[in-house]
């Protein structure tokens, strides 16, 4: 399952990424995606939290690269918290395919992944 949460004062976004994904989560998620970024007054900055995360089923993996490749320059920094090594693995892995800076947190570090966020607007900004 993929939930989205934005709030409208600024722009990052909390994706939260569980069990296994779908193509039919994917279907649901994309084009919410596509919309804040249409309304986003900068690039995107995401915080995206594997809960329990398992992975892909095929087609979902393949929606998820057709995504990563259409909106490669398209966000800001991007903070990754997960538990295990798979999850910093799979971190490491994907950031060829997105310009985005990608950076991996363990959950007990989400304040200073929250931080590194909000760094990348200011060092912008200068």
């Amino acid at each position: 399952m993929i939930r989205i949460e934005h709030r409208r004062h600024d722009d990052v976004i909390v994706v939260r990424a569980s069990g296994t994904l779908t193509t039919a989560d994917y279907e649901t998620a994309v084009p919410r995606l596509e919309h804040l970024m249409e309304r986003a007054t900068g690039p995107l900055r995401i915080l995206m939290r594997l809960e329990d995360f398992k992975g892909w089923e095929i087609g979902a993996l393949w929606s998820e690269l057709e995504f990563d490749l259409k909106h490669r320059g398209d966000f800001g920094r991007i903070a990754i918290i997960g538990d295990t090594a798979l999850e910093q693995w799979g971190t490491t892995l994907a950031a060829p395919f997105i310009k985005a800076d990608v950076r991996f947190f363990t959950p007990d570090k989400e304040l200073e992944a929250r931080e590194w966020l909000d760094v990348g607007v200011q060092d912008d900004a200068t």
